[in-house]
């Protein structure tokens, strides 16, 4: 790796917001767990003894539908007093046919079960949701308990690591001349582009080309986005970039062919570099566009307003707080694309809510580097171990949101603070 990786970077994800639409028994409603999901963004990963929970992304395991193989921590779960009394326990899910463990004993939603008073780690299971798990404590006053599970977004499996992606990648033009000349009447005389698939529609914005430096680092007293490439020119031709990041309603009609109710203006994350190049692929069969991720060099020109940026360290401000959901505003919540100030060229949240995916390598800026010359439409290094994210996410500090910051990625990342946005040439 180039540098070390922001420290927001974490397998992290995100309990829904939703109350559950079935109710419990009169009889049960004061039992029920009061520990819902928040829609909160948790660091943690592990199993705990606590009565928080934790929901475990499981996407890329093949499930077992006739046997299934627990790990030891199973049996170490149960909490419990030799002589505890002994309490029928009853469940309650939001998707019919979901399979309770408990202490590698399994249940039907439905069924009810002997439980001695204590601690229990439960999972929850179902076709085509999100595994789910949680301790509960069983005593006199709980003896229900609901949970809800979120759909997959995806079959992930899909684009393993051991199938072959086709990958959109960007044009080369190093040989255009570009004309720049009027790229301030560009932006009057080019509207945003908007685009609707299957009922979703979503905006590109124009930006017309420029030279600009690129990783040149902030004149913002007091803040340091730590190692970053030495700064040089770079010269792009115009494009078209999202407005806002992919949502989850947007990926939903391309991938799932279905309609998402669940917080559909988030943004989608939890999505690998490989993940994002299939979506590309079917939005251009059903489009037939050209969409594709930014370069690098894209990227940051978009993020700092273009040949109308104002300088700003962050994507449209100084003030991190106007235009950035961050670790120290977000609450660890996800929230709608779009509700912060856009950037000059009236893009949104290129700071902070989630780092987004560059189509770049990573490239090795240790090794000489003519600074003089302009690179004309980079698109960085022909092969790599990592690709560049850009823009930080919401549990990310506010120095490594700075637009001059790129970091490497491994290809095979997916985090709840990890998405993307779309180029249109």
């Amino acid at each position: 790796m180039l540098m070390p990786q922001a420290p927001a970077f974490g397998q992290i994800v995100r309990p829904k917001k939703e109350q559950p639409s079935q109710t419990p028994p009169a009889s049960q409603q004061s039992n029920k767990n009061t520990s819902q999901s928040t829609n909160k963004v948790t660091k943690t990963t592990t199993r705990t003894t606590q009565t928080s929970r934790t929901r475990t992304n499981r996407t890329t395991r093949t499930r077992q539908t006739t046997s299934r193989t627990r790990s030891s921590s199973y049996s170490r779960s149960k909490i419990v007093r030799d002589d505890a009394p002994v309490y029928e326990v009853s469940f309650g899910c939001n998707v019919n046919g979901a399979v309770i463990v408990i202490d590698d004993e399994e249940y039907n939603v439905d069924d009810s079960c002997m439980l001695k008073e204590g601690s229990y780690f439960v999972e929850i299971e179902a076709e085509g949701y999100l595994d789910y798990s949680e301790t509960i404590d069983v005593d006199e006053d709980n003896t229900y308990f609901y949970f809800e599970l979120e759909e997959i977004p995806y079959d992930y499996s899909k684009t393993s690591d051991s199938q072959t992606v086709d990958v959109v990648e960007p044009y080369n033009q190093s040989e255009e001349v570009l004309d720049t000349a009027q790229s301030t009447q560009e932006i009057q005389d080019k509207p945003e582009e908007w685009v609707t698939v299957k009922g979703i529609t979503f905006a590109m914005v124009y930006v017309p080309g420029g030279t600009y430096t690129r990783y040149q680092l902030p004149n913002v007293g007091g803040l340091n986005p730590g190692s970053v490439p030495p700064a040089h020119p770079v010269t792009l031709s115009s494009y078209y970039i999202g407005k806002n990041e992919v949502t989850r309603e947007l990926w939903y009609a391309v991938m799932a062919d279905s309609v998402l109710k669940d917080h559909p203006k988030d943004p989608m994350s939890n999505v690998s570099w490989d993940d994002c190049q299939a979506f590309m692929a079917k939005l251009n069969s059903m489009t037939g566009k050209n969409f594709r991720l930014p370069t690098d060099a894209e990227w940051e020109f978009a993020a700092r307003g273009g040949t109308k940026s104002k300088g700003y360290a962050f994507s449209g401000s100084n003030n991190i707080d106007e235009v950035a959901w961050y670790s120290a505003n977000s609450d660890m919540e996800f929230h709608e694309v779009g509700l912060k100030k856009p950037n000059e060229l009236g893009i949104h949240d290129m700071t902070g809510s989630v780092w987004e995916w560059c189509s770049d390598w990573s490239w090795n800026w240790r090794e000489d580097v003519d600074t003089r010359v302009p690179l004309v439409n980079p698109t960085g290094p022909e092969t790599g171990k990592n690709r560049v994210a850009r823009g930080g996410g919401l549990l990310t500090e506010d120095e490594n949101c700075c637009v001059c910051r790129p970091d490497p990625t491994s290809v095979d990342t997916r985090s709840d603070e990890l998405g993307f946005r779309l180029v249109l040439q």
